[in-house]
This record gives structure tokens, C-alpha cells and sequence, in this order.
């Protein structure tokens, strides 16, 4: 059954919040962004990152509420192996489901997300990234279940799965950070390579880097692989829907 208003989490979404762009509905709570894609006759879906194990419900009940069902996931593609992005990746894929990721994060997938970021143990002294980690807690980030098997996705790669998105490798927030292009609908899913938010202050938003990363000059340089796109629907793994030139998006995020 769907949820009632009443038993939304915090930012949850209800169906008509969620279409972002053509085809493409963001789903999440606490600050955490994942999607659905339709494909092109709207039959099958791909789900784009896991959000945390306790975002499974968000998802089934979600499906129900835009027509769809379970049996519709054809795949999910996660744009990199941190734990809020693999929550549910190995429950999904156990119910049949293909799931798709970048070679150079598999130790993050086999290790249920990996260790706590440094970045991120660093900034706890911050009252939002203090609350932040609180609500990675409750939603199962310490205990991800490790993603048994997936599909490797490469650079370049347009995968065979709804909405056909093309690969683009863009590593720094972690080795296999990649974005997924929908090139038909303008749409960029950045994943972790871009965010609108900063997680650590009130007033950081707009494109940036997050402040969490295994390689912070990797994580810039690599943004450099997006600017051709020209017009586009950004859509983080953080933060709210950005549209925009990409090259603008890029050289802001620089600056910042």
C-alpha cells in the first residue's frame, strides 16, 4: 500500500513531485537523491542508485503510485559504490534485476559501501553533517549488504537497458564515479561527481564538488568530460534539480 502523507519522511517525495524531466522521476529522503527512468514506450524502468536499505519501501510503494510494479525494474545502474547510493542494490538484484557498475569501485560494492569517507568523519563536528550521519544510521548505512555480482559498465558505454544512457567515467569522488547521460532528454544523472547542495552549510547551493572525495583534484578534472553537452537537466545525488549549460555547471562547481 502506498504511503499516506502522514508517514512521509523528511524531504520524501510524493508522485507528483517526482517527474524531473521527461520519463525520469527522482525519488530519496534525508538529503539523498536516486531515480527511475523510463524507456522509450514506458514499459520497463531502470532504477538509477540503491539510496540506503531503509529507501526499499520508498521505492515499491513509489512504483505503485506511477502506475508501475516490481516486475517493471528491468535494471539498476549505480553511478558509484558508497553506501547511500547501494542500500537496497543486492535486495533488487535478488529479485532478478540486472545491476550495473564501474569495474574500479567492485571493492566498495563487495564491502557493503566501504569505510566511512575520511572527508566526511572529518567534517562531524558540523551540526548538519552530524545530523546527516545520524540519518545515514537509521536508514542501514552501517549495514549495506555487499552487491554479490554486477554487470561492468565502461566510458563511453550506451547501455542496453530503458532509457539507453551512456556512460561517462568521471572518477574523484571515488574510483568508479560515473555520470549516466540521457542524451534524447537533455538529462544528466551526476550521481556523486556533482551536487547542488553542500551537506556541510545552509547556504552552498548551486553545482559543486562535494567536499567528500577520494581524489579532490581528480574529482575537477574529470568534470571536464561533461562539458560538451550544452543544455541539461543536472540531477545529483544531492540537492535539487539544476538545468543550465553543463559547461556553466562545470566551471561553477569549479570555482566553488
Amino acid at each position: 500500500m502506498a504511503r499516506t502523507d502522514e508517514r512521509r519522511e523528511p524531504n520524501e517525495r510524493g508522485a507528483g513531485e517526482r517527474g524531473v524531466a521527461p520519463g525520469v522521476y527522482r525519488f530519496g529522503a534525508h538529503r539523498v537523491n536516486w531515480y527511475v527512468v523510463t524507456g522509450d514506450a514506458g514499459e520497463r524502468l531502470t532504477v538509477v542508485d540503491a539510496g540506503l536499505p531503509a529507501h526499499w519501501d520508498l521505492l515499491v510503494d513509489g512504483l505503485e503510485e506511477l502506475g508501475y510494479d516490481m516486475a517493471d525494474v528491468a535494471a539498476l545502474v549505480l553511478t558509484h559504490g558508497h553506501p547511500d547510493h547501494v542500500g537496497f542494490a543486492e535486495r533488487l538484484r535478488k529479485t532478478g534485476v540486472t545491476v550495473y557498475a564501474h569495474e574500479a569501485d567492485r571493492n566498495l560494492l563487495e564491502s557493503g559501501g566501504g569505510p566511512i569517507p575520511r572527508d566526511l568523519l572529518r567534517n562531524l563536528w558540523r551540526p548538519r553533517i552530524l545530523t546527516y550521519f545520524v540519518g545515514q544510521a537509521r536508514g542501514g548505512a552501517a549495514s549495506i549488504d555487499p552487491v554479490q555480482s554486477f554487470e561492468p559498465m565502461v566510458d563511453g558505454e550506451v547501455l542496453d537497458v530503458p532509457g539507453s544512457p551512456e556512460v561517462r567515467h568521471l572518477p574523484g569522488h571515488t574510483p568508479g564515479q560515473c555520470a549516466l547521460v540521457l542524451d534524447d532528454r537533455g538529462v544528466v544523472l551526476a550521481g556523486d561527481a556533482l551536487a547542488t547542495t553542500d551537506l556541510r552549510r545552509r547556504d552552498g547551493d548551486g553545482p559543486q564538488v562535494l567536499f567528500i572525495a577520494d581524489d579532490h583534484d581528480l574529482s575537477r578534472e574529470s568534470l571536464a568530460r561533461l562539458e560538451d553537452l550544452g543544455e541539461v537537466v543536472l540531477l545529483p545525488g544531492h540537492g535539487e534539480p539544476w538545468a543550465g549549460e553543463a559547461s556553466e555547471a562545470v566551471r561553477l562547481a569549479r570555482e566553488r
